[in-house]
C-alpha cells in the first residue's frame, strides 16, 4: 500500500485490487485514518519510500505480498493454534473474519464480494459458512420434541 493511496481530504482509501485488477474506493473511517496517522508519526522509520508500510530494520524495506501471512502464521505457531497439517494459516482467516463480520452488520452481499475482490459473488458463498447468526435463524425449534429433565442445565 502507497501513501498515495490515503485521500485525506475525501477520507477514502483508493488501490487496486491484486485478485482482479479492479480499483476499489473504501471509507477512510476516523478510526482508521487516526491509526495510520499515529502509526507515521510514532512508529513508521523516517524513509522518502512511499510505501506504507515499512519493515522496522535499516534499509527499511517496503512490506511484500507474504509479510503479513508470515507474521499470522508465527502469532498461531506461538499461541499454539492451526498447527496440524491442512490447517489454514495466514490471512485467508482474516478474509473469513471480514466477510462474516460485514455480512453480521447487514453489509450487501454484493459490497463483500467487491471489497474482497471477488469477480463471481458466489465466491463469497465458502467464506459465509460460518455465519452462525444467520444459520441461526434457518434452525428449526425442538420445543414439539419432550425432552427429559436433566438434559439442559439451567
Amino acid at each position: 500500500m502507497n501513501l498515495t493511496f490515503i485521500d485525506w481530504e475525501s477520507e477514502e482509501i483508493h488501490f487496486l485490487l491484486q485478485k482482479t485488477g479492479q480499483p476499489l474506493v473504501l471509507p477512510l473511517t476516523a478510526t482508521i485514518g487516526n491509526s495510520i496517522y499515529d502509526y507515521l508519526m510514532n512508529e513508521r522509520p523516517e524513509s522518502s519510500d512511499s510505501h506504507l508500510f515499512l519493515g522496522a530494520v535499516y534499509p527499511h524495506y517496503p512490506f511484500g505480498a507474504g509479510t503479513v501471512w508470515h507474521q499470522a502464521a508465527k502469532i498461531y505457531k506461538v499461541a499454539s493454534i492451526r498447527q496440524e497439517k491442512g490447517d489454514r494459516r495466514g490471512t485467508h482467516l482474516f478474509r473469513h473474519n471480514v466477510a462474516t463480520s460485514f455480512l453480521g452488520s447487514g453489509i450487501p452481499r454484493p459490497i463483500i464480494s467487491q471489497t474482497l475482490g471477488h469477480a463471481n459473488p458466489h465466491s463469497l458463498d465458502p467464506y459465509l459458512h460460518a455465519d452462525l447468526v444467520h444459520l441461526k435463524e434457518c434452525a428449526l425449534s425442538i420445543e414439539s420434541f419432550p425432552v427429559r429433565e436433566g438434559v439442559f442445565c439451567p
